[in-house]
């Protein structure tokens, strides 16, 4: 399996023998993915706001919200599922616990200033079919923010293998934080201008795993 780039289903294939052959726990893997994005979001600043969708990227998102403090504010479009996806809601039920602000309405950029970095935790690969209502209108959103944008994974709404904006509608990032090794799609030329700068964390995977 390249190292240099995935395909979303090579991705999710990495994912699964990670826990099959390995013994590794999705929720580890989601937190190791998290204490990237936070390292990398503390460098575009201080506060945050983070936008949380109800599946495993939205996770992510939760998870690094725990990372980077009380200067998160998650806003969150959907509750995850404990039955659809166990470990988002994990890391929802410990925010609350933790007494985060987690934050049900429409987020309103004018309200946080130009020094607030925005992070899209919204979609990521499992999206299949273009974003529309509110979920549109959360995109339109962020691209309206003043602050620093970062993507988790890749930017909510871009095709992780043909770099294309489902529906011409995605998020564009300053910086995307993608982890393990780029989907294919962030690399295409044309996915430049919603993708930003491209950083890439790891997962704990060993180095050079697997070998086939």
């Amino acid at each position: 399996m390249s190292q240099r780039s995935l395909s979303v289903n090579q991705a999710r294939e990495l994912d699964r023998r990670a826990v099959s052959e390995l013994g590794l726990p999705t929720l580890l893997l989601m937190e190791n993915a998290a204490r990237g994005v936070a390292e990398r979001a503390r460098a575009l600043g201080s506060r945050w706001v983070i936008l949380c969708g109800a599946g495993n990227n939205g996770g992510d998102g939760l998870a690094a919200a725990r990372h980077l403090g009380y200067g998160a504010i998650v806003h969150l479009l959907a509750a995850p599922d404990p039955a659809k996806c166990p470990d988002a809601a994990l890391q929802l039920r410990v925010l609350e616990r933790a007494g985060f602000a987690i934050q049900r309405g429409d987020p309103e950029p004018a309200a946080y200033g130009s020094e607030v970095v925005w992070i899209d935790a919204l979609f990521g690969t499992g999206l299949m079919r273009p974003l529309t209502g509110r979920a549109a209108e959360w995109v339109a959103r962020f691209d309206r923010a003043a602050g620093p944008k970062l993507s988790v994974d890749l930017p909510s709404g871009l095709d992780g293998d043909s770099g294309e904006a489902l529906g011409g509608i995605a998020c564009h990032a300053d910086e995307t934080v993608t982890f393990h090794a780029p989907k294919r799609g962030l690399l295409v030329p044309s996915a430049r201008a919603y993708v930003g700068r491209l950083s890439v964390v790891p997962l704990g995977l060993p180095p050079g795993w697997p070998r086939d």
